[in-house]
């Protein structure tokens, strides 16, 4: 038998201190100070360098690099002094994956390979992981995956677990970089499972962080950011981790939530300043480019990906400069100024990449390639580049497959094949409509890439030039307002959005109530700031439905069945195509198409009547009623006269775009009277108009926040014996919630208001605080008709696709048929009047869309500014 090594009390100590740097940096930092005194107290040199070692290894994971570094060269110094070549060899194998983070590649391999020619056995394995480490980060793929491979069979052979986990977790990694997401997975849980079996908390939560990683890279959102909080959430006493907020800036990128994704690349950016991890400022600096570059601040975005491709040629990286130009040149053609030569400049790039085995960012190069040529018309090339980069439209991230779809039907239409262009149009919209579902939020749905928006513009264009009028309504609901057909989110069922939202509750009374002083006043605001923004956060990670039903098809639009459903009514839907505004008619089976005007004429008057509109209602200057007067009949003219001789003088159905969701449609002269409902798309008018009547019972909530709400619901409930109240101060959330939920109809008179910063936090104000977009997901059965008297209550966030965020649009989405509530300031005496007057019609049998417009032909002049403010929105 061979008997086995003794260990010296350097060797002891190494085992007992450096793997828990791996489970608790912390407390491995105070073991390792202990350690540090004990060994020059008592004169033992190798067991100083081991504590010096493990000293820089704590302050490396907790990203002080530059710490790292100097303790890591005292440790080697220690080590040759006192003439101990492996401790020595050890540090400087530390030392070399510190340098690396301190971008000094050059220096970082000339130190591993001084450990590697001194160290022999299960420590030369470790070292050559190192290596492999520092090939992989420079982009030496290959030779890493090599080294990977056979210091994994030494570890295994050895039974070194920390250090197969480590390799397996590198490994992973690089996987994920390079499209390998199935074997990025499987490393990753193998190392999960033995860092978890060997009790190193850290090391796991950064592999979890990893696993995040590769779900943002399949395009799973909700899977990666739920990855990435629960890293988080552990990895709190280790400080503000650089790679961390860049791979969460690149997630919130590829979702559009573009403030929130800058900010975290420049929290990256001040954690590389202050951890020293120069190794990541080139990255940080080419997210933050890429992030410029969908803000569309372009010169900026080129700046920042030029400062990036600079630090990536100083530090040997050429796959890496490689995506910094792409992002350079990408800059280029979004400025208008490209050329053949920036063709060739981007098809070069991103072959180096796809070469390289980076695939997703090779294949992002391609096809910025492909709609370049698109534009230039080398149709040939942008063909031979789509078919370069065709594993995209399979194996790519969603985002990624409809994009290919996207230029694919650009290509088609530029070479004159439709029938093409329509299949990979239809395609496309599959891709898109799948990934939506995928996504449980609300705000995650409705901001919609850019592409997709503008791959629906082409297909409803397609089918309108190509198919008719009746085509184009049936694609036009594929194409707008898709978010709300999908089952509704529900935030407010997580204990934990609950706790918070009843905290901003609390505070948002404060706030409203007297004044406090400014310290309190921005404590109080501070809080309420991170209260919504973890609001925010812990719903972006709520999943989406299953794949096994598409959305598409619950947007199917029968036209017979639609013809049946509007009977008398006249439809109205209105279009953005190309800056013009057009509008599909629809009276009895016929559809009509017309082409209103250009979109922006509309907009402009639009605003206009708008800010008149308010300073009326506010009191605020004496001409006013002039200026409103006057915005009214140009819009009357603009909107209607295209379509005087369709839409008759009946009852209508209108289906708004863009800016025109905020117009109070009854004001124009020949809407006046009329029995309007306004609806996101004319598939969601029909399925709310297919739900029953509202059952009669009532629920009335008046709270003290507007001064007349308590006196409107206790009149309405005089002339509706049987209706419950809430009123005053027992007009609170909770109370109002629960009777509301289940009820038929639904009335909250109060102080409403619009957040333009952050839509789902609009808000109808309560005696005990605010009832928001989160608080009404809490209805399980939201009444049928839901009136909501106050300012502001019926306004939207639109974003493309005419995809919606606003009270109103969630009450529809969870199932209310009809909302009533007003798209600007209101009077609250002349509401209280119209109220009442809408629940007489009500009950005299006419529905709300009716009774609403009965109620405010009744309205005396000088009320009608607030009063036609209030639009009827879904069946009517």
């Amino acid at each position: 038998m061979t008997a086995a090594p003794v260990l010296t009390p350097a060797d002891d100590l190494a085992q007992r201190l450096l793997p828990i740097v791996g489970a608790d940096p912390v407390r491995a930092k105070a073991l390792a100070e202990a350690a540090l005194r004990d060994a020059k107290r008592d004169g033992d040199p190798a067991s100083e360098a081991v504590a010096l070692r493990a000293l820089g290894l704590a302050a490396h994971a907790r990203h002080d690099a530059g710490r790292a570094a100097q303790l890591l060269r005292a440790s080697i110094a220690v080590a040759r002094k006192a003439g101990f070549s492996v401790h020595e060899a050890e540090a400087r194998m530390s030392h070399a994956y510190v340098l690396e983070d301190l971008g000094r590649p050059t220096a970082a391999l000339k130190e591993i390979d001084r450990a590697l020619a001194e160290l022999r056995g299960h420590r030369r394995a470790r070292a050559s992981m190192q290596r492999a480490l520092i090939l992989d980060r420079l982009g030496y793929d290959l030779q890493a995956m090599e080294l990977y491979r056979s210091a994994l069979r030494a570890f295994r052979a050895s039974g070194d677990e920390v250090w197969e986990a480590r390799t397996l977790t590198n490994r992973g990694v690089l996987h994920g970089y390079r499209g390998n997401l199935k074997q990025a997975e499987s490393d990753l849980r193998q190392a999960q499972a033995l860092y978890n079996r060997l009790g190193m908390a850290t090391a796991a939560a950064q592999v979890e962080h990893n696993l995040g990683f590769v779900a943002a890279q399949a395009g799973d959102v909700p899977t990666a950011l739920a990855r990435y909080d629960r890293a988080h959430d552990r990895l709190w006493n280790t400080g503000s981790a650089a790679y961390g907020l860049l791979d969460r800036a690149d997630l919130l990128l590829s979702v559009r939530l573009l403030p929130e994704a800058e900010a975290a690349v420049r929290a990256a950016i001040d954690a590389c300043a202050d951890g020293q991890l120069d190794l990541l400022f080139g990255q940080a600096h080419l997210t933050l480019a890429r992030i410029l570059l969908a803000v569309g601040k372009l010169q900026d975005s080129r700046t920042a990906a030029a400062a990036a491709r600079r630090t990536f040629v100083k530090q040997g990286r050429p796959v890496w400069s490689a995506r910094a130009r792409l992002v350079e040149l990408a800059a280029v053609v979004a400025a208008g100024r490209a050329n053949r030569g920036t063709l060739r400049e981007l098809r070069a790039a991103a072959g180096s990449l796809v070469e390289a085995g980076w695939l997703q960012p090779g294949w992002e190069g391609l096809l910025d390639a492909a709609q370049l040529a698109v534009d230039l018309r080398e149709l040939y090339t942008a063909r031979e580049l789509l078919t370069e980069a065709g594993a995209a439209a399979k194996l790519g991230p969603p985002q990624l497959r409809v994009r290919w779809w996207h230029i694919r039907t650009r290509l088609e239409l530029a070479s004159g094949s439709v029938p093409d262009a329509v299949r990979a149009a239809t395609a496309g919209l599959r891709q898109a409509d799948a990934y939506r579902a995928s996504l449980g939020a609300t705000e995650l749905r409705v901001r919609g890439s850019a592409e997709t928006a503008a791959l629906a513009g082409l297909r409803l264009r397609l089918a309108l030039d190509h198919h008719g009028p009746s085509a184009a309504l049936t694609w036009a609901q594929r194409c707008r307002s898709a978010a709300l057909t999908l089952p509704p989110a529900r935030p407010s069922t997580d204990p934990v959005v609950a706790r918070h939202l009843t905290e901003l509750r609390r505070i948002g009374g404060e706030l409203a109530a007297a004044p406090t002083g400014p310290q309190r006043t921005n404590r109080l605001l501070r809080r309420q700031r991170f209260l919504e923004a973890e609001i925010r956060r812990r719903t972006w990670r709520t999943p989406g439905t299953a794949a096994t039903s598409s959305s598409s098809s619950s947007q199917e639009l029968p036209l017979t069945a639609l013809a049946s459903a509007l009977g008398e009514r006249v439809l109205v839907e209105l279009l953005d195509l190309d800056g013009l505004l057009h509008a599909l008619v629809v009276r009895g089976r016929r559809v009509t198409h017309r082409v209103v005007g250009k979109i922006e004429e509309v907009a402009a008057e639009l605003e206009s009547l708008r800010f008149a509109l308010r300073s009326q209602v506010l009191g605020h200057g004496g001409t006013a009623a002039e200026r409103l007067s006057r915005q009214v009949l140009l819009l009357d003219r603009l909107l209607l006269d295209p379509l005087a001789d369709l839409i008759g003088t009946g009852p209508i159905v209108l289906v708004p775009t863009g800016a025109l969701h905020a117009l109070p449609w009854t004001m124009l002269p020949r809407l006046r009277g009329r029995s309007i409902a306004v609806a996101p798309s004319a598939a969601i008018w029909w399925r709310a108009a297919a739900q029953p009547p509202a059952p009669s019972d009532l629920v009335l909530v008046g709270a003290p926040s507007a001064a007349q709400a308590a006196d409107e619901v206790r009149e309405i409930a005089s002339d509706r014996p049987g209706a419950t109240v809430l009123a005053g101060e027992q007009a609170r959330v909770a109370p109002a919630l629960a009777a509301l939920d289940g009820a038929g109809i639904g009335h909250i008179a109060s102080h409403g208001e619009f957040r333009v910063d952050n839509p789902l936090f609009s808000f109808l104000m309560l005696a005990d605080g605010q009832l928001t977009v989160y608080d009404l997901t809490a209805l399980r059965r939201p009444p049928a008709l839901l009136v909501l008297s106050g300012c502001d209550t019926g306004l939207a966030a639109v974003h493309p696709g005419d995809e919606l965020m606003g009270l109103v649009a969630a009450l529809l989405n969870m199932g209310t048929a009809t909302v009533v509530a007003s798209t600007g300031p209101v009077d609250d005496g002349a509401t209280r009047v119209l109220m009442r007057a809408f629940y007489g019609h009500l009950a005299a049998g006419h529905r709300p869309a009716s009774a609403l417009a009965l109620a405010q032909a009744e309205a005396a002049p000088q009320d009608r500014p607030s009063t036609d403010s209030f639009v009827c929105f879904g069946a009517g």
